[in-house]
């Protein structure tokens, strides 16, 4: 039993530790108030290619360029901000994140992410109860299984990076946004690939590249 135990808070832990870490880490400091700031002007614009009534939160993190889509169908769009990312990029910057976001809401992804952690979790207790020779290595079955769920997860964030690229209006934003945060967050983005590998996003490297990919079509559109 506290193998299990261990097992499925190793797991969960791996899932979402950016999450703990981060946003939850923020939000239960003392005296921490989330602002509701008005999206660098663009909730009318945004409004109008998604069809969302955004509400739009910063919280106090200073150091860290993050930001979360909070809530899902068929609540109402909460997204939060880190103050560093709030101040430090410009209105096509902050168009990408925020389009990113809604493309998150929009395609139910934190829900398909609930459900796709609980369908690893019982595919993994369903195992471990086959094999219970294997109990010993509980946490590096739980280790293994977060990683996979990382990587499929992975998946939703292309998808929101697709639809926040073929909506914004300057895609260059989305190069211009990734450069500033890979240098905030070089310690989560660049340099440790052990880390790297642990965190669900698509890379700055491959974000850019999107851009320019996107950048390119129009291009072609035009003449």
């Amino acid at each position: 039993m506290v193998s299990i135990g261990l097992f499925i808070i190793i797991y969960f832990f791996i899932c979402n530790w950016i999450q703990i870490y981060y946003l939850f880490g923020n939000l239960i400091k003392p005296k921490v108030r989330l602002k509701i700031v008005n999206g660098k002007g663009l909730a009318e614009k945004l409004h109008k290619k998604t069809g969302l009534n955004l509400t739009i939160k910063s919280m106090p993190e200073e150091n860290k360029m993050i930001g979360f889509m909070v809530s899902t169908k068929p609540f109402p769009p909460v997204m939060i901000f880190s103050e560093k990312l709030y101040t430090s990029l410009n209105q096509d910057e902050f168009e990408w994140v925020a389009l990113h976001e809604s493309g998150h809401y929009l395609m139910w992804h934190n829900l398909k992410l609930i459900l796709m952690q609980f369908c690893i979790l019982i595919l993994g207790l369903m195992f471990l109860n086959i094999n219970n020779s294997l109990l010993i290595i509980t946490p590096l079955i739980a280790f293994l299984l977060g990683f996979i769920y990382i990587k499929l997860a992975i998946i939703l964030e292309y998808q929101a990076d697709y639809f926040a690229v073929t909506n914004m209006d300057n895609p260059k934003g989305m190069i211009t946004g990734n450069i500033k945060m890979s240098k905030v967050n070089q310690k989560l983005m660049g340099g440790n690939s052990f880390l790297q590998g642990l965190i669900i996003a698509v890379s700055p490297e491959e974000r850019i590249r999107m851009a320019e990919e996107e950048i390119k079509r129009r291009k072609k559109i035009e003449r």
